[in-house]
């Protein structure tokens, strides 16, 4: 995926992660004409095992409307990661939503850091 560019809009740049429903990407928007390029971050959804007899038509519309909601969501609330755009191209799906740099949460938990209630 690194290299690859997504709608002729997204260039993955780096891998961040993976899980359980699929992969992380950081990428340059190169639609915004400045250097260096603003960054997103692409989510590359992949179905599981249990979801192999679902008909893509299906797929396709679960992830719409997710991404509506998602979309509403983040318009909406400061603590959630704006959403830009969601697609499908060649039967994968995408999220790109804003970059938002700094570490990993798990390198907090796993700190062995106290936290207060107004902390969190």
């Amino acid at each position: 995926m690194i290299g690859r560019t997504l709608r002729q809009h997204y260039k993955i740049i780096d891998k961040l992660g993976s899980g359980g429903f699929g992969e992380t990407y950081l990428a340059e928007d190169l639609d915004i004409p400045t250097n260096p390029k603003p960054k997103c971050v692409v989510k590359r959804l992949q179905p599981n095992e249990r979801n192999r007899n679902i008909p893509t038509s299906d797929i396709l519309r679960l992830f719409q409307k997710e991404g509506k909601i998602l979309y509403q969501l983040s318009q909406n609330h400061n603590h959630i990661p704006k959403l830009y755009a969601y697609f499908e191209e060649k039967q994968e799906f995408y999220l790109v939503q804003e970059f938002i740099d700094g570490h990993d949460l798990s390198q907090e938990i796993t700190s062995g850091k106290v936290w207060n209630e107004t902390s969190i």
